[in-house]
């Protein structure tokens, strides 16, 4: 049963943990350690050192601006790519005092325009802690209330730092009643989005859309709220005033005020053109996509027109290849494809039960109950699932990565409910088909459409499958293992082949970290590792970022298997330090440092070295080494024994918009 937490609402630097990372970064990164240093001061003689030395010219109120660590994730099935940023940690700390100071403007500011379909609604005041299918290896501290300063650790299960209405989630719009309405009133709908609304947004428009464009001109110099937000938005990305950090709940925070005064704007110049909102037309907004209903074509036209023009003051644009005219049903061949698999999975999942009647404990009477039927030939039904899901595809003119992740989504929900309510048998064949008929099931769907979400939710069933199998058999534990391990190398295999870039794509880093729970027997090889993080290619090791350069750290440990490539990755971090005159002012390389300092696996030798190199400290380094080390988490969690159910929980909790 998920348990009610009040939230210390005063406690703003839990912003570090909800609005200030993306969401596809390594299950084992994120801010919880560096969160607890900041709201515990630890942190500050650390910083301190790291200002003295990074070269990043300071502003007027002595903050030095940051290099954001970049790095590319798969944006569809065609490998084009999306570049998101992690901020600088000594500028994420800038945004704290900005909450503290002005949350409830951000929140009027977002209120503006009712029509708008995400906007933030007001602070949040609770956590709600999730179930978890193996209570037992729950941390007994677990169901404790929220502390009163600091957030536990093992209970940051923070969503946001604000609630969301309407929607948190598009689907959710074209899902409930509004949309329903929308369509009942109006015979058209318009469809455009902002191209490349985050990398285009000029910071300084910020003050234009709280402001006007010359009042923000004439208050330059003001210590406002726009003229901070902009300034905090530009130390966040090297000091740039065109384009602002991707990923970060910031960010769409950032935009949305800004869309909020687009919106209102264009919505007046329609009603000077005798234009009548909620009569001639509607508008919604979901971040950068708009819908725009109305019974009139040549009205549509005229709207788009007006916010093409009011985007343009704004130095944006709508994307001149993105605008669809449909009439109703509004319902795409996506809806129906969808509604159609969901039938097929409801109907495929019901299979795998039977009906049978069952004696009452104590008494002669008997009730019905479900069990997990004997699957004869698991590949067989897998093969026919996978083929009536292909003519879903084709029948509806669909690619397969449109609906391949509703699969996982269903049956990562469905199998957890197996495993927390016991409806797993003890016959060793029936656990062992329907094991073998999910993973094949699960791996094709993945293989189709490799992105962080469905990364996330297949580590998730693979985490919870080595957790029931911990205590069963060992041939039926080597079976699930073997079939997970075959499946994952040749998707692994395959996608690494297809990629169209020579470096490591994130979205394979948490199945590998996944894969780190089947027995060691299963583990990948030096070989494979290399090819999977494009190690072999001819950039070799320097094509390795943080994220990369990390994950590995994790998954080899110091076993002697790998002790060679160990060695090169130290190396390879050395003289990265060693070349690089100011690497404090590079988020990748102050949180590679921390990190690599901290790590269990690295040699002491290697971490003097990157202490002297980097100027941090060039006597008494053991002391340096250990002062660093004995603050626990930094940003990895180098914890072998982590309980990654929980951790991968967290992810789902804190969902990507």
């Amino acid at each position: 049963m998920k348990k009610k937490l009040t939230i210390n609402k005063d406690d703003k630097a839990r912003i570090l943990l909800t609005e200030l990372l993306p969401y596809e970064v390594p299950m084992l990164f994120s801010n919880e350690g560096f969160y607890q240093l900041v709201s515990t001061k630890k942190v500050i003689p650390f910083f301190k050192r790291i200002n003295e030395l990074a070269q990043a010219k300071k502003d007027a109120k002595g903050r030095r601006y940051g290099i954001p660590f970049n790095y590319e994730i798969r944006k569809n099935i065609e490998g084009d790519t999306r570049a998101l940023s992690i901020i600088h940690p000594y500028c994420q700390i800038n945004f704290i005092e900005l909450y503290e100071k002005y949350d409830s403007l951000m929140l009027h500011l977002c209120s503006k325009n009712p029509d708008s379909l995400r906007k933030i609604s007001k602070v949040a005041k609770f956590i709600y802690s999730p179930e978890f299918v193996f209570p037992e290896d729950a941390h007994k501290d677990a169901e404790l209330e929220v502390e009163p300063e600091v957030l536990d650790v093992e209970t940051q299960y923070l969503q946001s730092y604000f609630t969301y209405y309407p929607y948190d989630l598009i689907y959710k719009f074209y899902e409930r009643q509004m949309f329903t309405r929308l369509e009942q009133r109006f015979n058209y709908m318009m469809e455009f989005d902002i191209s490349k609304c985050f990398y285009h947004i000029y910071t300084h428009s910020i003050t234009w859309a709280v402001k006007d464009k010359e009042s923000a001109k004439r208050n330059a110099a003001e210590d406002s709220f726009e003229n901070t937000f902009d300034k905090l938005m530009q130390l966040a990305n090297y000091n740039e005033t065109n384009g602002i950090v991707v990923g970060p709940e910031i960010s769409r925070i950032f935009a949305e005020i800004i869309l909020q005064q687009v919106d209102l704007n264009v919505l007046k110049r329609l009603e000077e053109r005798q234009c009548k909102y909620g009569v001639d037309f509607e508008v919604r907004r979901y971040v950068d996509d708009y819908f725009v209903f109305s019974n009139d074509p040549k009205i549509l036209e005229t709207v788009k027109k007006e916010f093409q023009k009011e985007l343009g003051f704004y130095k944006l644009y709508l994307n001149p290849s993105k605008s669809d005219i449909k009439t109703p049903p509004f319902i795409t061949n996506v809806t129906v494809g969808k509604r159609e698999l969901q039938e097929l999975l409801v109907s495929r999942y019901n299979s795998f039960f039977e009906t049978k009647e069952k004696t009452i404990e104590g008494s002669e009477k008997k009730e019905l109950v479900k069990v997990l039927t004997r699957i004869r030939q698991p590949y067989s039904i897998s093969q026919k699932f996978i083929k009536d899901f292909q003519c879903i595809v084709k029948r509806n003119n669909l690619t397969y990565d449109i609906l391949s992740k509703d699969i996982i989504r269903f049956f990562k929900r469905k199998f957890t409910k197996i495993l927390k309510e016991g409806e797993l048998e003890k016959d060793k064949e029936v656990v062992e088909n329907l094991f073998i008929t999910l993973f094949d099931i699960l791996f094709y769907a993945y293989s189709l459409n490799i992105n962080s979400n469905t990364t996330f939710k297949l580590a998730q069933i693979i985490v919870l499958a080595c957790k029931y199998l911990e205590n069963q058999k060992a041939d039926l534990k080597h079976t699930v293992y073997s079939k997970i391990s075959k499946e994952a190398d040749f998707v692994l295999t395959n996608f690494y082949r297809k990629s169209k870039t020579t470096e490591t794509n994130i979205e394979i880093l948490n199945l590998i970290l996944a894969l780190k729970k089947l027995d060691e027997s299963y583990a990948l090889s030096v070989k494979k590792l290399k090819e999977l993080f494009g190690i072999d290619k001819k950039e070799g090791l320097k094509s390795l970022n943080y994220f990369h350069i990390i994950t590995l750290l994790y998954y080899i440990e110091n076993k002697a298997i790998y002790s060679e490539l160990l060695s090169e990755i130290e190396n390879l971090v050395e003289n990265r330090f060693q070349d690089d005159e100011d690497p404090f002012s590079k988020s990748e390389l102050t949180m590679l440092f921390f990190d690599y300092i901290n790590c269990p696996f690295v040699s002491d030798k290697s971490k003097r070295s990157i202490l002297r190199s980097s100027k941090y400290a060039t006597a008494n380094l053991a002391d340096k080494i250990k002062e660093i080390t004995e603050i626990g988490i930094w940003f990895m969690n180098w914890d072998t024994e982590i309980d990654l159910e929980r951790v991968l929980k967290k992810k789902e909790w804190g969902s990507s918009y």
